[in-house]
């Protein structure tokens, strides 16, 4: 309910200022004309400025936001506190001697959301803000501050987005949790103003990697409308193909359906009778809708105006139509309010792309099966309540907000939650089982609240721009064998909540790994290592049970803020910790952002690295793989281990020779791999057109040390021993040089073109068949000058054209006498 009393101006009443007085019960409210605000205005639903509009506030005015739990502003809302959205215009006319005042209704902090600036214009002038859960969110909007005292908010400032742009001038920001963030490139440019006291941090800058778009079908094909439709109702079975347009509502009835074929197009004449910039046109379906399209013809949804907006269209409603299953296939839908909605019905949505709307997807009391569906540039992502969901194999990026779920049994297995600009997906009550989830370079990655019970196991929440994973009044509880990592902030907040985190890769944090308010549970089994402040700090009263894990140092309370510092907190237990990192398996089959391992590290599957996408591993790492496993790498591997702390790859089994498979470098240039031992592959390393430097390593018990197409490739101080090949090189452009190279059956194995070979000041010796060997199809001589051959005549450890007319030689002389002071143990 909403009670306003308030004036207001509007500008057909400006000379007479007419003064409206009342009180008024209402929803939401979109301001559907220039609007003045003066006196005292109190508002506990969110008000909506759309584009074209003003809102005007006069000096000395009060605007008061009620506490409230949901709120909903129509065409879309931004937080389900109350709020004012400016997609148009905002003026605020504060003075210094009669300051515009915002705040919340009971004065605690975050009872409001604040004024949201979403894609709109804000002239604010001398105003005081607080309470709020953000002051001001600029979401690529246009701000001017000018006289601002932003306090006692959760956020002050919030700037988000490339085209974000504000100026701030004699403001005053202090008393917050956060001061200042800009996100995702904002542009912000102070004068005269203090930044200073923010209980949590001051200021704060983070930019998420770009993710592009994928290949989009081609959906801008125009072909004859071959229907047109105003208000109709259909019975029985009506089929769609071709180009339909639709300028008002369809209606299939329940016992109809409407199937739709293939390449069908079906637009949407925009029509808005309420002024709110929302069209009303769309599709009611109580029967059933059949929408299959296939991968080369996609069924496309989409406004039929020339210059196409979000919200020019309705919505696909299904309503009440639960007695079979609605499928919705390979299909595009574009431009509206609610590109899909249902209520009480049985709905599947699969491998369709949903762009450019209001809400993507929204439901409420169905059941739901969403599968490898793309849904990005929408308000919201997913939004559903009260039903049974199965969300696998989608994703869901550059959504405002991702997903958002509440009072919903679902399952989600392998979902990429990406690059979203608030929470990549939150969830409140109902029942949640999260598998082999991606949620990287969010706001927020994973937020649960209200929760009385959930799992979540094998994920990964890598690379968000502030929290991973964030738990609140939640109980039964399972965080396990996830992967925690780079988090701008915080890996995983936790408050009055009860869980088991165990078994969880928590490390290269920001800030801290683990922030907690207040827990009961225990955590154990993690490795908690390299986070930028601490493994866990508590800011609460009540004591933690984090005991055996591994925290990366022989002194865990150097790494934890507990009552050790501050006699106001907690003790974090961390008896029986762990000398060396626990065994960890990487939960995702793709790494797609910058990534870094350290401790113990298992690949139970192929693996793959993105193009430009860096994975780093530290010293005194262990990557172990199953069986018949490995990894690819198309962006860069950097493995820089040291002389005494070197880089392992090896087998689960540690048995014998081809126990994994390879670590292929595909185009992987900038590539180093420095210090590291490889051992019981088919092949240590796989190389294929890559600038590829190797030092200091070891090839030891692989099928293959090394091979390689292409290059340039560097191989020098290292040693292959007891391989069946140390070495091979196929049109190969390499340096090959003071090496070890030694008990393999063939040393190296030139297999075509090895022209391009520098092979010198190499001990190449004792190998049982040949030191070198050159392939049936290589017609190049092979440069192997200056190298150490062992205590035999070289050309009796050799197999080239001499043995074999037709092929090259190996070039040999002149040669050495002794040996070099080569391989790892000469490797400065």
């Amino acid at each position: 309910m909403k009670n306003i009393y308030q004036t207001w101006i509007h500008p057909s009443s400006l000379l007479l200022l007419v003064v409206l007085l009342f009180p008024a019960t209402s929803h939401a409210i979109t301001l559907s004309k220039n609007t003045v605000w003066q006196g005292e205005i109190k508002i506990s639903e969110d008000i909506l400025v759309p584009k074209g509009i003003t809102l005007t506030i006069k000096p000395g005015t009060s605007v008061k936001a009620a506490v409230a739990e949901s709120t909903k502003t129509d065409p879309e809302y931004i937080s389900p506190l109350t709020e004012i959205t400016i997609r148009g215009i905002l003026k605020v006319e504060g003075t210094p001697a009669a300051p515009v005042n915002f705040l919340g209704e009971d004065n605690k902090t975050g009872n409001w959301a604040g004024i949201v600036i979403d894609q709109g214009e804000a002239d604010m002038g001398f105003f005081h803000i607080r309470n709020a859960e953000t002051a001001v969110h600029s979401l690529d909007g246009k701000l001017k501050l000018n006289g601002a005292v932003i306090q006692d908010n959760r956020y002050g400032l919030v700037l988000q987005g490339s085209r974000s742009v504000t100026v701030q001038e004699n403001s005053l920001i202090t008393g917050n949790d956060y001061g200042v963030m800009t996100l995702q490139g904002a542009q912000l440019n102070t004068t005269v103003s203090k930044l200073t006291g923010n209980r949590k941090k001051d200021s704060y800058s983070a930019s998420k990697k770009e993710l592009p778009y994928p290949a989009s079908l081609d959906n801008n094909k125009n072909p004859p409308v071959s229907r047109r439709y105003q208000d109709a109702a259909f019975r029985g079975d009506m089929v769609w193909q071709g180009r339909i347009e639709v300028a008002g509502t369809i209606r299939v009835p329940q016992g109809s359906r409407l199937i739709i074929m293939p390449g069908s197009i079906i637009e949407f004449v925009k029509k808005d009778t309420n002024g709110d910039g929302i069209g009303e046109n769309g599709i009611m379906v109580q029967g059933r809708l059949i929408a299959r399209g296939t991968k080369e013809e996609p069924i496309v949804f989409r406004s039929a105006e020339k210059i196409k907006a979000m919200g020019d269209w309705d919505s696909i409603n299904i309503m009440d139509s639960a007695l079979g299953q609605n499928l919705i296939e390979n299909c595009i839908i574009e431009d509206a309010y609610r590109g899909l909605h249902f209520h009480f019905s049985n709905v599947a949505v699969h491998n369709s792309i949903i762009l450019n709307n209001y809400r993507g997807i929204q439901f409420q009391e169905s059941q739901v099966d969403l599968r490898g569906n793309y849904l990005a540039g929408n308000n919201s992502g997913v939004q559903g309540r009260d039903s049974d969901l199965i969300f696998s194999d989608n994703t869901l990026q550059n959504n405002y907000v991702g997903a958002n779920f509440f009072r919903t049994t679902m399952t989600a297995i392998g979902n990429r939650i990406v690059g979203n600009w608030k929470e990549g997906l939150r969830i409140r009550e109902g029942v949640s089982t999260l598998q082999e989830n991606l949620f990287e370079g969010n706001r927020q990655g994973l937020m649960l609240a209200d929760m009385f019970y959930g799992s979540y196991v094998r994920n990964s929440f890598t690379n968000n721009l502030e929290t991973g994973l964030a738990i609140k009044n939640a109980d039964n509880i399972e965080v396990s064998g996830n992967v925690i990592a780079s988090n701008g902030i915080n890996g995983l907040n936790i408050q009055d909540s009860r869980a088991l985190i165990k078994g969880n890769q928590i490390a290269d944090n920001n800030e801290r790994g683990i922030g907690v308010q207040s827990f009961d549970g225990l955590i154990t089994e993690n490795n908690l290592t390299a986070n930028g402040l601490y493994a866990i700090d508590l800011d609460g009263p009540g004591d933690v049970a984090a005991t055996s894990n591994w925290w990366g140092t022989d002194n865990p309370a150097e790494v934890i803020l507990d009552a050790r510092v501050d006699s106001s907190r907690g003790r974090v237990i961390h008896d029986k910790a762990q000398n060396k990192p626990f065994q960890f398996t990487w939960p995702l089959q793709t790494i797609s952002s910058d990534t870094i391992w350290r401790g113990a590290i298992t690949i139970n599957r192929n693996t793959t690295v993105l193009a430009a996408t860096t994975l780093k591993i530290e010293p005194e790492t262990t990557v172990q793989f199953a069986k018949d496993t490995g990894l690819l790498i198309k962006g860069r591997m950097i493995a820089m281990g040291k002389p005494a702390g070197k880089i392992l790859f090896t087998s689960i089994e540690k048995k014998a020779a081809s126990d994994w498979d390879e670590i292929q470098l595909e185009y992987a240039t900038g590539s180093v791999i420095s210090n590291c031992v490889f051992e019981y592959a088919n092949w240590g390393l796989h190389s294929h057109f890559t600038n590829l430097s190797i030092s200091g390593s070891i090839f030891r018990n692989n099928f293959g040390g090394m091979r390689f197409r292409s290059g340039p490739v560097e191989i020098k101080h290292s040693t292959f021993e007891h391989n069946s090949i140390g070495i091979r090189s196929y049109i190969g452009n390499a340096v090959i040089s003071d090496n070890i190279i030694t008990n393999n059956e063939t040393g190296i194995f030139v297999r075509e073109k090895g022209g391009g070979l520098q092979i010198t000041r190499n001990n190449i010796f004792d190998n049982s068949s040949y030191n070198i060997r050159v392939g049936d199809f290589n017609n190049e001589d092979v440069p192997a000058q200056n190298n150490w051959w062992g205590s035999v005549e070289p050309l009796a450890t050799l197999f080239d054209g001499r043995n074999e007319p037709g092929i090259g030689n190996v070039l040999y002389e002149p040669f050495s006498n002794k040996p070099y002071s080569a391989g790892t143990g000469a490797y400065p």
